[in-house]
C-alpha cells in the first residue's frame, strides 16, 4: 500500500492517492501489510520517523525518499520528526494506529465522508507554519499534489 507524505512547517500530511484522502498528523494502516512511504517536504529539511517501526529518513524538497514499514501487531505508535527544524520541532508529531484491515477500511469510509476537501485552495493554508496541530481528514481532491510538491522545486 502506499501512503505519500508531506513534511509542513510543522506537522506532517499523510496522502493515500489509492484511496482518494488524506490526513493532517494522524497516519492509520492497517496491520500486516507493507506501507510503501514517498516521502518529501514543503518546508525546510526534515526526517520521517516512527521508532517502534523502523528506521528514520530525510524529507527534503525536490526530492523523492522511499521507505517501506509494516506493522506485525496492531497498536498505537508515535511518529515525529528526527530533525531539528525550527521553533516549531517539538510539536511536530503525528499518531500512528495499525489496525485490522477490516478497521482500516472503516476508517477510510469515515474519511471520504468527511466535509473537508484537500485542493490547492486548502494546501496553501496548510503551507502557513503552525504548530501543535491536531488531526484533520480530507477527501483528497488534488491527484497530483505530491508530484507537484516535488516539482515546484525543480528548475525548468
Amino acid at each position: 500500500m502506499k501512503v505519500q507524505v508531506i513534511a509542513l512547517r510543522w506537522k506532517w500530511l499523510f496522502l493515500y492517492p489509492e484511496q482518494g484522502i488524506a490526513s493532517l498528523n494522524f497516519l492509520q494502516i492497517p496491520q500486516d501489510t507493507s506501507i510503501h512511504f514517498e516521502i518529501t517536504s514543503d518546508a525546510p529539511m526534515n526526517s520521517f520517523w516512527i521508532p517502534e517501526l523502523g528506521g528514520q529518513i530525510y524529507a527534503m524538497a525536490g526530492m523523492r525518499s522511499q521507505l517501506y514499514l509494516i506493522a506485525n501487531k496492531a497498536g498505537e505508535y508515535r511518529g515525529s520528526s528526527a530533525n531539528i527544524s525550527g521553533k516549531g520541532f517539538s510539536s511536530m508529531t503525528f499518531q500512528t494506529i495499525a489496525s485490522s484491515e477490516e478497521d482500516f477500511e472503516k476508517w477510510v469510509q469515515t474519511v471520504k465522508n468527511s466535509p473537508k476537501s484537500l485542493n490547492a485552495a486548502e494546501y496553501n493554508k496548510l503551507l502557513e507554519p503552525s504548530e501543535y496541530n491536531p488531526p484533520a481528514f480530507y477527501v483528497l481532491k488534488e491527484k497530483n499534489l505530491f508530484d507537484n510538491t516535488i516539482m515546484k522545486y525543480m528548475k525548468p
